[in-house]
């Protein structure tokens, strides 16, 4: 296990570009282009501009969506890495939701403030800007599942998966098929691909954008909890099988920040979102130094609480 974990730390410092190459299909399905992915993007959400998107440069995974749409990420560097204080890891995750525009589109802000003030970043951040591309632009209205009908977040392989996924969403949730789990943990090409970023890009911290309870959830070690981003306050929302609280936060321990925003016709502007990425900064250089010498390279295996244990609806 130790050589596994010195590998994948070494992984996180030679370079994304490398571990996440262009994408490999059959040679029977066509390659789609950036350049594809963003028009699509940008006719969907009007808040996204085609050379806009164009211009985060994105890069992509070797998995694609099943209706064969590219995952996409970008990092944004600090200008001084050797600074042991701008060594934080920073993994922003966007539109597990096909049918949240509102948080896909403050990603789609957000990215461009940092494009605009690269030089007040102190941390490594990566984004994924849309982790469920079929959702949001394979129907029309968008769904929150993905192409195969799975709410990617209750897909995420968190060790009590098998025993109370299915189960769970069979009894609580009546087989709303908005909250299905998929027939196994981590089915779905998307999950892979955010499950294999967390374990080569070791983040200190994920922040997750959902809508539209106007909060700032968390999941991970309770010593490290923030009051608040911006102006949204922490209030706890629970964590469920499958979920990315549940198998970030609570198995990896891997602190993880989940941003409710508010309507869409409250978008925050510029300024509220700077406040907010300063903010994420500030508290994980305060945390990191704690975090890293507590987090164990497995995460933890005491995840043996019954799911009745989440207090409210998690999205």
């Amino acid at each position: 296990m130790k050589t596994c974990y010195h590998f994948l730390l070494t992984s996180s410092l030679i370079g994304l570009s490398i571990l996440f190459p262009g994408v490999s299909h059959a040679d029977t399905v066509s390659k789609p282009t950036v350049s594809e992915f963003c028009q699509e993007f940008s006719k969907k959400l009007r808040t996204v501009k085609y050379q806009g998107c164009m211009n985060f440069d994105l890069k992509t995974a070797e998995l694609r969506s099943k209706e064969n749409r590219l995952l996409t990420y970008r990092e944004f560097k600090p200008d001084d890495p050797s600074n042991p204080a701008h060594n934080g890891r920073i993994l922003f995750i966007s539109g597990i939701h096909g049918d949240e525009y509102t948080a896909i589109s403050i990603t789609y802000l957000w990215m461009q403030a940092m494009l605009k003030h690269q030089y007040r970043s102190s941390q490594h951040w990566l984004f994924m800007p849309l982790a469920n591309p079929d959702g949001l632009l394979g129907k029309n209205p968008a769904t929150r599942m993905n192409a195969n009908g799975v709410d990617l977040n209750r897909n995420f392989p968190s060790p009590d998966w098998d025993r109370w996924a299915l189960k769970y969403w069979k009894h609580r949730y009546a087989k709303n098929p908005r909250r299905y789990p998929g027939p196994s943990a981590a089915s779905e090409n998307e999950t892979k691909w955010m499950v294999e970023v967390i374990k080569k890009f070791r983040p200190d911290a994920i922040i997750s954008v959902h809508a539209p309870y106007g909060l700032l959830d968390y999941d991970g070690p309770e010593y490290a909890t923030p009051n608040k981003i911006g102006i949204l306050k922490h209030r706890e929302l629970g964590t469920f099988p499958g979920s990315l609280g549940r198998y970030a936060g609570e198995y990896l321990e891997i602190p993880v920040l989940t941003l409710e925003l508010r309507a869409a016709n409250s978008m925050p502007g510029e300024a509220e979102i700077v406040q907010m990425w300063q903010d994420i900064e500030n508290w994980v250089q305060k945390q990191m130094p704690t975090l890293r010498a507590r987090r164990s390279p497995e995460g933890t295996t005491a995840l043996n609480a019954k799911p009745d244990q989440a207090n409210s609806p998690q999205p």
